[in-house]
């Protein structure tokens, strides 16, 4: 987890690494965390029109599968410079 928040801040993508999180967290707590209605509000999302919305469903999605993250697509480096 602490991979995907790291890269989260990094990616071009960070409503993609939210979701992936979230589901990530789902995953290994089951129905424990959050609520019935939350789980169910970031499953919709990826039909969302608005592309970040969909990212966001997305990213909940593979978390929730517990399998990799979409690979890393960003302008920097993990020490902060631009490549």
């Amino acid at each position: 987890m602490a991979q995907a928040e790291d890269t989260g801040g990094l990616s071009d993508r960070p409503g993609y690494y939210e979701g992936y999180i979230q589901g990530l967290r789902r995953f290994y707590h089951g129905p424990h965390f959050g609520t019935l209605k939350e789980h169910e509000e970031w499953l919709v999302l990826v039909y969302d029109r608005d592309q970040a919305k969909a990212d966001r469903g997305r990213g909940y999605q593979h978390g929730l599968q517990g399998i990799k993250p979409l690979a890393m697509s960003c302008s920097r480096t993990y020490e902060g410079s631009v490549s």
